[in-house]
Order: C-alpha cells, then sequence, then structure tokens
C-alpha cells in the first residue's frame, strides 16, 4: 500500500493512502511485538484498525471523486 501511495499522484489522496499503508505497518509491528495477547484486546486492536482504516478510505474515495468530471 506504501508503493502504491507514493506511485499516486499527490493531487489524489497520496497521503490519505501512505497514512493507511502506516497503521497497518504498526498495527503489524503490534501484533509481533506481543503475539500472546488475550482475544477481548485482539479484538479490539482489529476494531481499531477498521475503523481507521475505513476512515482513511472514506476520505480518499471522497477526493477522488470530487475529481471525476460531473458527466462521469
Amino acid at each position: 500500500m506504501l508503493w502504491a501511495a507514493f506511485r499516486l499522484d499527490a493531487d489524489n489522496g497520496r497521503w490519505w493512502l501512505a497514512l493507511g499503508g502506516v497503521v497497518s505497518l504498526i498495527y503489524g509491528v503490534l501484533l509481533i511485538i506481543a503475539p500472546m495477547i488475550g482475544a477481548l484486546v485482539l479484538t479490539w486492536w482489529i476494531g481499531a484498525y477498521a475503523l481507521i482504516f475505513g476512515v482513511a478510505l472514506l476520505v480518499l474515495a471522497f477526493r477522488l471523486r470530487a475529481r471525476l468530471p460531473h458527466g462521469a
């Protein structure tokens, strides 16, 4: 995802896609550091990740939609 962010034009929401990639990397590192966490904590982490990632993708989608011509 980070690679795609830097290949994307800056006007198309590059930084939102990069933010999603960084959040994914941080989440992966946290799971590697603390693999024996409880199921409840893991559920909360997945939920928080989904919310943050979803908001980042929604912002990116609305920015990209605003760039479409009105006839499309």
